[in-house]
């Protein structure tokens, strides 16, 4: 398709009407008052509180060129936004800009400064040229200085071999599209655009295939939302031109959405645009002869990019990687969940009631008490429902059958709803959170729900849908029939592995435990308060095991212990005879020997002492006899646990200079070290390392905080 200059107006008027579309939204459409009965107005664009638009009407500012087949060449024109009667008629937008060619349409950016717009390329010639096919239409920028637009300067990719015409700037002014039939497009004009990079325009990109057709593709408008509204002869719409619109999901473009009824008509149908939210706007349209601009309202927003539903889930299959053979052994495996439902098993299915945080413990079980043997793992199970509106429906029912619909398991914690619309896909709409609805005919229908909530600071109202497909059937006899096709084809259902709206918190592992060294006692009795062991609570174990007390510091408790194996089972015999003592609440817990040893530690110099002035005499490195005990200490816990191994830390008041500190803390650790080694500690299970005055643990300004930091620390390495 050849785009002749002198016939631009006719050729490339594509766009523009609305009322009630595809996508729900009802539409009031008027015409413009200041739309004329008998020229040509279309491509309206917001510039301040006027209204720019191009049109072929007449005026006299200058003598201007025209022909028998198009009448007066098209410039750009404005009128009051707030002339909606159209009492004050429209002028020209800027002499400083008019030719006497053909002008507009245009776009302008946010700040309203710069323009661009579309005209013939040569407008210097003379009357006899006019006609000329080489004259073709180019993009053109201007800027606005003193109240006056000047330092006018043509596209970059302007051409004297196509056009290039119906300018449209992305709101952020980074990308401009427009509509060419330059060389390598996919039929007459195709839609384009260039990047802003580096304050020039990057080469055109076309939009694709998947956006072009064989036909014409033209004035292009984005809105706030990114989407991009067109006009196109060559997709299958209603008549002439369409409107349509699509969006970029990456790098791809989604395939065009057909606005429909009231919104396009058997005639063009082309240049709309809208405000914000996309309530209001303008477009063209040519259904009543003449190429007009008409307003439209509408109290439903637009809904672009709805997603399809995304069903809930709360059914897991539950399984663990540490399972043991105990089936030589009266014992079991158990899962049980905190919603109450216990399930026997190694692998197990469960669906949580719904949403929430719940926890989940694998217990062993002993057959002859019921009582728990071992808690093999636990973990924290949260559970969220996808971020969506959601809709509540059968998915199925028979026509005229009233359904309710309902919204109010929407999960949008980000946004304060504040409206409801549904859309039946049958031309019924509703606006409420519950909504009834009886289809009248058979077949599938998208049934989709949108929400909006409070605007923002700039007046942008957020919104959200989704959609979901029903069938609606004819009668009872076609129900029966669906109904027994589906039961026939009905597999078992997968059950979801965590999905992305749950997540997993590990509390305890076996098998994280086994990595870290773990030992198994047998817990006769934990308490919150210490418990003496010598009290007759303990007797029925005297003579038969050594009670041990270990303090579990994450879970505040005394823990008393008897027995100790590096493997699981080989506990048993110690559980159930502890059981048959009277101890019946038993049960068998995990230690791993770095916490364990830990906690002998700090036990150690807690009682102790870890003060310095306890290892050694003042502003001395060598240890004095009173530390003996507590070294001794040391040894057995090294000797009880000989995979362990230690730092010993040495630090410092600030009394002295920092140097002397800190080579006096170093020679410290050395001693210790060395005493260590000579009680058969090998020396690689020890590093000794002074820190001076460099970590203090309480203010140097009193003796009491300086014999604070005159301390020894004992660190576990490698835990």
């Amino acid at each position: 398709m050849n785009l002749s200059p002198h016939k631009y107006w006719i050729i490339l008027a594509l766009l523009a009407f609305i009322s009630a579309g595809a996508d729900g939204q009802i539409f009031a459409v008027e015409k413009a008052g200041f739309s004329s009965e008998r020229y040509d107005d279309f491509s309206p664009v917001r510039y301040g509180d006027y209204l720019v638009f191009s049109s072929n009407r007449k005026h006299d500012v200058i003598i201007v060129h025209t022909s028998p087949e198009s009448g007066e060449n098209v410039n750009i024109w404005s009128v009051a936004l707030n002339d909606s009667a159209g009492l004050n008629p429209a002028s020209i937008f800027s002499k400083e800009l008019l030719t006497s060619y053909n002008d507009g349409p245009v776009t302008f950016n946010a700040d309203g400064n710069i323009i661009y717009y579309s005209r013939n390329i040569e407008v210097e010639t003379k009357l006899r040229d006019v006609f000329d096919d080489r004259n073709q239409l180019g993009l053109f920028q201007a800027s606005l200085v003193n109240e006056v637009w000047s330092d006018i300067t043509p596209f970059a990719y302007n051409s004297a071999d196509y056009s290039i015409t119906t300018p449209a700037l992305a709101p952020d002014g980074s990308r401009i599209y427009f509509a060419s039939n330059m060389p390598g497009g996919f039929g007459g004009a195709d839609l384009y655009y260039c990047d802003r990079v580096d304050d020039a325009w990057s080469e055109p990109v076309n939009l694709g295939f998947n956006i072009n057709s064989t036909g014409n593709e033209s004035y292009p408008f984005v809105n706030d939302e990114g989407i991009l509204y067109f006009s196109s002869d060559g997709w299958p719409g209603l008549g002439k031109k369409d409107i349509f619109y699509t969006w970029q999901e990456g790098e791809k473009w989604v395939i065009p959405v057909h606005m429909d009824a009231h919104i396009n008509s058997k005639a063009d149908d082309f240049g709309i645009i809208t405000n914000r939210n996309g309530t209001e706007g303008y477009f063209s349209s040519g259904r009543q002869r003449n190429d007009d601009i008409y307003s439209f309202v509408t109290d439903i927003p637009p809904f672009y990019k709805c997603d399809s539903l995304q069903k809930n889930y709360y059914c897991y299959l539950f399984y663990d990687e540490g399972f043991m053979d105990i089936d030589t052994m009266p014992l079991n495996y158990e899962w049980n969940f905190s919603d109450g439902e216990k399930i026997s098993g190694i692998e197990v299915e469960h669906c949580f009631p719904g949403a929430g945080t719940y926890n989940v413990e694998l217990n062993i079980i002993d057959n002859n008490t019921g009582n728990t043997f071992f808690t093999q793992s636990s973990y924290d199970v949260e559970i969220s429902d996808a971020v969506q509106p959601y809709i509540s429906s059968p998915d199925l029912f028979l026509k005229d059958e009233m359904i309710a619909f309902n919204a109010a398991k929407s999960n949008m914690p980000d946004m304060k709803i504040t409206q409801y619309y549904w859309d039946f896909d049958d031309g019924v709409n509703a606006k409420a959170m519950d909504a009834k609805h009886a289809f009248k005919t058979k077949g599938s229908y998208r049934v989709s729900l949108g929400l909006t909530g409070e605007p923002d600071s700039t007046g942008l109202i957020p919104k959200s849908c989704v959609f979901k497909y029903v069938e609606v059937l004819e009668d009872n006899q076609e129900l029966a029939m669906y109904m027994a096709v589906e039961k026939g084809d009905l597999k078992e259902l997968p059950m979801s592995a965590l999905e992305d709206s749950s997540t997993i918190s590990p509390l305890y592992s076996l098998k994280e435990a086994m990595e870290r060294d773990a030992v198994f006692r047998v817990e006769v009795l934990n308490s919150p308060e210490k418990v003496n062991i010598d009290t007759s609570l303990f007797d029925p174990l005297r003579g038969a095991y050594d009670i041990t007390e270990v303090f579990l510091r994450e879970d505040s408790l005394y823990s008393y212990t008897v027995g100790e194996a590096s493997n699981l089972m080989d506990t048993y015999s110690t559980y159930s005879d502890v059981v048959e003592k009277g101890f019946e609440s038993a049960s068998v817990r995990s230690y791993i020997l770095a916490d364990l040893a830990e906690e002998e530690l700090l036990q150690l110099t807690s009682t102790l002492g870890d003060f310095a002035d306890a290892y050694f005499e003042f502003d001395d490195y060598k240890i004095s006899e009173t530390s003996y005990p507590i070294l001794d200490q040391v040894v057995i816990i090294l000797n009880r646990y000989p995979s362990l191994r230690l730092e010993i830390a040495a630090h410092t008041d600030n009394m002295g200079s920092f140097e002397y500190n800190m080579t006096l803390s170093q020679k410290r650790t050395l001693s210790m070290v060395d005493y260590l080694v000579s009680q058969g500690i090998a020396r690689d299970r020890l590093m000794g390392k002074g820190y001076g005055e460099s970590r203090p643990i309480a203010s140097n300004s009193s003796e009491e905080g300086r014999m604070m930091n005159r301390r020894v620390e004992f660190i576990i390495l490698d835990k």
